[in-house]
């Protein structure tokens, strides 16, 4: 063994040991403590490419037709064009599916109150991995975000952990959304799954479908540039509360595919479609990204011990 092999011998070998006496601590805790990053329900890949598109054409096809909507979206878009209007809502992560958050539980050891008891009830483990059918009841646009509102199930309440009554934070507090590429749904190769019914009674022709418990249930559909994801449910809780005053006074169209738009002001715009769309969801965890540093430490520490193998075999 040449002076050079021996003298990273001597530098890698305290290193991997400590290496794997700290990954095996951070291990033991997070075994222990850690949980998801947030649960929710996943609309299947299929369902959810689908309901992109179907929502991204609905809004192309009612900028169209309604001169007033188009108006004020240029406005507030700063653009003229209806498909440069469609590329500035973009999705951070476009790759994956749509979610509906139950619960956030942030991340450890700085968890959201009650998530560490939330991740214990039984119905929760109880839902992990199975199916429900998402409701989806219409769509809101206001100048930061584009979202599809949803109805929850009695079944889905018995899941949901959220502030319906918290309206917009300070403006730090969602302008947390990184520099991603505009994405169109239109030319993807998915095979696509649709499935719509004709709205329930309580909600065809009600411009507050929805309010109270479970009623910030929703799906981030799209984001103007630097507005986080978590800002949809802001929104959405700021309409159901604009829906509640004077609701007669306010400016009411026809859409040509059945169903009306309403304007709240300010470039709020809530769609009141007369069918609903079945999107099939799996309740699940999302990891936050903590377990793939472990894995990362892990490799590192093998690759050390590989070096240090082989250095030992060229020793004897």
């Amino acid at each position: 063994m040449n002076v050079f092999s021996l003298s990273l011998l001597l530098i890698l070998l305290p290193g991997c040991i400590m290496m794997s006496m700290v990954e095996g601590t951070q291990k033991s805790k997070a075994d222990e403590a850690e949980l998801p990053l947030y649960w929710g329900w996943f609309v299947k890949p299929e369902y959810s490419s689908s309901f992109l598109s179907r929502s991204r054409k609905l809004l192309a096809d009612t900028l169209q037709d309604i001169p007033d909507f188009l108006k004020d979206v240029q406005n507030f878009t700063q653009k003229v064009y209806i498909s440069d209007i469609l590329l500035h809502y973009t999705r951070e992560k476009p790759e994956e599916v749509l979610h509906c958050t139950a619960m956030f539980n942030g991340v450890y050891p700085n968890y959201s109150p009650g998530a560490e008891e939330y991740s214990e009830k039984q119905q929760v483990k109880d839902s992990v991995n199975q199916v429900s059918t998402l409701h989806s009841i219409g769509w809101i646009l206001t100048p930061r975000t584009f979202g599809a509102r949803i109805k929850l199930t009695n079944d889905q309440l018995l899941l949901w952990n959220q502030n319906d009554t918290e309206g917009n934070p300070p403006q730090s507090a969602v302008n947390a959304k990184k520099p991603t590429s505009p994405v169109t749904h239109y030319q993807s190769q998915t095979v696509f799954k649709e499935n719509t019914t004709n709205q329930d009674p309580d909600v065809m022709g009600n411009f507050q479908p929805t309010s109270g418990f479970g009623s910030k249930a929703h799906l981030t559909l799209g984001c103007s540039p630097g507005v986080g994801a978590v800002t949809t449910g802001y929104d959405l809780v700021d309409l159901i509360r604009l829906e509640g005053i004077n609701s007669s006074e306010v400016k009411t169209y026809d859409l040509s595919n059945g169903g009306w738009l309403r304007n709240y002001g300010e470039g709020q715009w809530v769609f009141y479609p007369t069918k609903q769309f079945l999107l099939e969801s799996t309740f699940l965890g999302y990891d936050s990204g903590t377990r793939g540093l472990e894995a990362s430490l892990a490799l590192l520490c093998l690759l050390c011990s590989s070096v240090i193998i082989s250095m030992f075999k060229e020793l004897s």
